[in-house]
């Protein structure tokens, strides 16, 4: 049977979020084939990840912290057997909560297993006073991107609107749960890079404008960009890490000139390319050796012979 994993964010067990999500596990739970796991992170005892990195270097990719998102952590071994999650947030400080960034930051082991890519998910961001719900929804998708999660949609609530977003919700909750039956019946399909981008690019979070901007200096230039003054600066001192941060920079003008030509999804094609070669070039200059000790894993960005970024992992760098 198909697991879908609701988790609240909010430390008020009976408020405007928690009314939201038990509409959506209300109706998950009447889609054939489907049980729900339902819990409150506010009853779990884990920190932030303290960048130690074994979970690169071992092979199972897996944390070694001695709390509820550590490899034999009860939260962790809940998301591992899921099928689908939907997460239940309310808005603080025109954001996500911490508590929500906390969870979605410990899942970073997965980045070098590939496991949770493709996972099913969905969000609701719930608002009471000045709003943000937009902002806070936009944010939890950006990380949903980089998780590499199969985003079935997410909630951006002001409790002006309860009555209607209940609706709303409990259509995210079968959604959620449809797309877990198919994903424990089928299996998972791990999304690649080139899928991942352009399959968010409808979502409430677009990768390919901030990517550009983070690798540009928010210039949209690429001679303005970080690929080309470090080149240029010669900080890439290792043969091997200039070659590939050279090839990013082509593959970055060639993205560029494609968006400039409205050839939209060339470009995005382009700039996976571009990332997967910048990833690996800026790792073996900076990380390999005196940061985290080790190669980069298969699952992450990988380049192959044509230089296409086909990976399991998810998050840019």
């Amino acid at each position: 049977m198909a697991t879908v994993l609701a988790l609240l964010a909010s430390a008020r067990r009976n408020g405007y979020t928690a009314s939201l999500l038990n509409e959506a596990v209300n109706a998950s739970r009447q889609v054939k084939g489907v049980s729900l796991d339902v819990h409150n992170l506010h009853d779990y005892q884990f920190g932030p990840c303290t960048s130690c990195f074994a979970c690169i270097r071992s092979d199972e990719h897996l944390c070694v912290l001695k709390d509820d998102m550590g490899a034999d952590g009860e939260l962790w071994q809940a998301v591992t057997c899921a099928h689908g999650l939907i997460l239940a947030d309310p808005v603080h400080g025109w954001g996500p909560s911490a508590m929500a960034h906390l969870f979605l930051e410990r899942l970073y082991p997965a980045l070098f297993s590939g496991i949770f890519s493709g996972l099913p998910f969905g969000s609701i961001s719930c608002a009471s006073n000045q709003g943000m719900q937009h902002l806070a929804r936009s944010e939890i998708c950006k990380w949903a991107f980089c998780k590499g999660f199969r985003y079935q949609g997410g909630l951006a609530v002001h409790v002006v609107h309860l009555d209607e977003s209940m609706r709303e919700a409990a259509a995210l909750g079968r959604r959620v749960a449809e797309a877990a039956r198919e994903d424990e019946r089928d299996g998972r399909h791990p999304y690649t890079d080139q899928e991942r981008f352009l399959a968010y690019a409808d979502s409430h979070w677009v990768a390919y404008e901030p990517y550009i901007a983070n690798l540009t200096r928010g210039t949209g230039s690429w001679e303005e960009s970080i690929l080309y003054q470090g080149l240029q600066a010669g900080v890439f001192t290792r043969p091997d890490a200039r070659e590939l941060a050279e090839q990013a920079l082509e593959v970055l003008r060639q993205s560029l000139a494609a968006r400039d030509e409205d050839k939209g999804e060339e470009s995005y094609k382009l700039l996976v390319r571009a990332s997967a070669f910048w990833t690996r070039a800026t790792w073996k200059q900076f990380l390999e050796e005196e940061v985290i000790g080790a190669s980069q894993p298969d699952a992450y960005r990988p380049v192959n012979g044509q230089g296409r970024g086909e990976s399991q992992g998810a998050e840019g760098s």
